[in-house]
């Protein structure tokens, strides 16, 4: 394999590793207790998760995440 190859596929497996590990959990009782929902990519309604309305914890790992009161990322 060449060189740059190599290094384009070492760079791009470090990306998706980062990628792959950032998620975020949501929990339906205080503490992080009860049920749970994880994602770890952009969900536009947690109406089909069972989640909607319903989250009162939350752990984040790595990155940034931003959660919006309302469906298609609208509201607070």
């Amino acid at each position: 394999m060449h060189k740059a190859s190599k290094l384009t596929m070492a760079v791009a497996a470090t990306l998706f590793a980062g990628v792959a590990s950032a998620q975020v959990t949501l929990y339906n009782a205080e503490g992080m207790r009860g049920q749970a929902f994880t994602a770890a990519g952009p969900v536009e309604n947690l109406a089909g998760t069972g989640f909607n309305d319903r989250a009162s914890s939350v752990v984040v790992t790595r990155d940034r995440w931003e959660v919006c009161q309302d469906a298609k990322f609208d509201g607070r």
